[in-house]
């Protein structure tokens, strides 16, 4: 760890709390790329699950844990350990983190990451103060007794059980106390983290838990990306999210497995509705976003409220969707984006049953509404557009979305019936950035090597009243 590391999290500083946090769990992440790539050996391919004893000494009401395989004898954490290296900005990245970690008297972590079998970061409160601990846990693999706290930079460090802990002696005393209770009080035996981490897939090589309060304190608050999915991921009903990220090849794949607490719902609260996605089938092919939902109040909510005010294309026509137009799109509703400067064409279609009905309640919009979009009602079909173009992409033939092989490969596996759906063509997304001055931004200076690695996104999002399910394919170059 770095000399000038933070000795504790300010739960006050919203910025500096996920920096802070952020900044340790890509440290862990791309050392054990490293690590992975180095140490060969292993079981020959065969799949197994990965070490979990960590979360043993990490207190069941964690904001953050973020727990990593980093056994090189797993087939999955060689192959995550590839793909990690694919991206340009890996080499320089590795280097710099491997040299924080080999801070002047405190190099043990890079030392027994050589032989762990698993690592973590947990953040959590320790009920003494308004700010948040972070604890390292690195498996060593053996016992050391009689091991005390030493400096380790601005933190302390010392062994629990087979474990290397790295943090605030407050952290270190916690981690201690879970182990001398067997876990007990622990996020390993906590109900929800334990039955949620338990469903991930077996191939993981990351995993790890969010609490409610953990997200909306740490990643919702935040800017850009991070602040988006924390808004889509949120639910009032939210208790907690396990996540397992998998990744070979062409392909990175993220499970999210929610726990939901019905009665946690405020009135009126709505989710989305489980309906089987057909529109999809009549989305252009040149499309570079399709969102598909069944209720498309909510979904619009969580759209603007992950664009916050940097997106006028979104802003514009979610105002102009008043509840007369909303009943226009009662079932499936297909939220599409195609390309356009200086703002792309945002459009949302749905099946009209009644078509007179649906042409009864365009006509009758106030005039301002009627002048601001562009509708159509045709083949069982209404739609309202930001532009004519809109209108004339959904209602030509030809090529569809679900012709393409980014479709196919990103999201044509979905189940048959689901709460959301979700592609996004990344690369004509970067395209289009560039094209009204996304390349001046030094931070996309920065990662657009990175950032066009990736093709495209999809998701999907399944689930009833107690929990859900995401699941969220990254599709690369190679």
């Amino acid at each position: 760890m770095s000399a000038d590391a933070p000795k504790r999290i300010d739960l006050t500083a919203r910025g500096r709390l996920f920096a802070a946090g952020g900044a340790v769990a890509i440290v862990v992440v791309l050392v054990v790329a490293v690590i992975a790539i180095a140490g060969g050996g292993g079981d020959g391919g065969r799949a197994k699950p990965p070490a979990s004893a960590a979360a043993r000494l990490v207190p069941a009401d964690a904001l953050v844990y973020v727990h990593l395989s980093t056994d090189p004898g797993r087939a999955q954490t060689r192959d995550a350990a590839k793909v990690a290296s694919s991206f340009p900005s890996y080499a320089k990245l590795r280097d710099s983190i491997v040299s924080r970690l080999q801070a002047p008297g405190c190099d043990v972590a890079t030392k027994a990451l050589k032989t762990a079998d698993e690592a973590a970061l947990a953040i959590f409160d320790t009920g003494t103060s308004s700010q948040a601990n972070s604890l390292v846990l690195v498996d060593t693999g053996k016992a050391h007794p009689g091991a005390r706290q030493q400096a380790c930079g601005s933190l302390a460090s010392t062994y629990v059980g087979t474990f290397l802990a790295i943090g605030q002696p407050e952290s270190l005393n916690v981690a201690a106390r879970l182990q001398k209770a067997g876990g007990r009080g622990s996020l390993a035996q906590a109900a929800g983290p334990r039955k949620e981490l338990a469903a991930l897939p077996e191939d993981r090589v990351a995993d790890g838990w969010l609490s409610a309060d953990g997200l909306r304190r740490l990643l919702a608050p935040q800017g850009g990306l991070l602040g988006a999915a924390g808004v889509l991921f949120d639910q009032a009903t939210l208790k907690g999210a396990a996540f397992g990220l998998q990744a070979k090849g062409d392909r990175a794949e993220l499970t999210v497995k929610s726990q939901l607490d019905p009665s946690l719902k405020r009135g009126g609260a709505e989710g989305f509705k489980p309906f089987k996605p057909t529109l999809a089938a009549a989305v252009p092919a040149d499309a570079m976003a399709y969102l598909g939902v069944s209720n498309l109040a909510p979904a619009l909510q969580r759209l603007l409220a992950a664009a916050g005010s940097s997106s006028k294309t979104i802003q514009s026509l979610a105002s102009s969707l008043d509840k007369p137009l909303l009943k226009v799109f009662p079932g499936e509703a297909a939220v599409v984006l195609t390309e356009a400067t200086p703002a792309p064409i945002l459009t949302i279609m749905a099946y009209a049953s009644d078509e007179a009905a649906a042409r009864r309640t365009l006509d009758g919009l106030p005039a301002a509404v009627r002048t601001t979009l562009s509708t159509a009602v045709w083949d069982g079909k209404v739609a309202v557009s930001t532009s004519p173009k809109g209108i004339a992409a959904v209602k030509a033939g030809g090529k569809h979305l679900t012709d393409t092989e980014n479709w196919r490969k990103a999201v044509g596996n979905h189940p048959d019936l689901l709460s959301s759906l979700l592609f996004l063509d990344f690369t004509r997304l970067l395209k289009l950035g560039e094209a009204t001055g996304l390349d001046q931004s030094r931070a996309y200076q920065a990662a657009r090597a990175d950032l066009q690695k990736v093709r495209a996104i999809g998701a999907s999002t399944i689930g009833n009243d107690s929990e859900s399910t995401a699941e969220i394919s990254l599709l690369l170059t190679q």
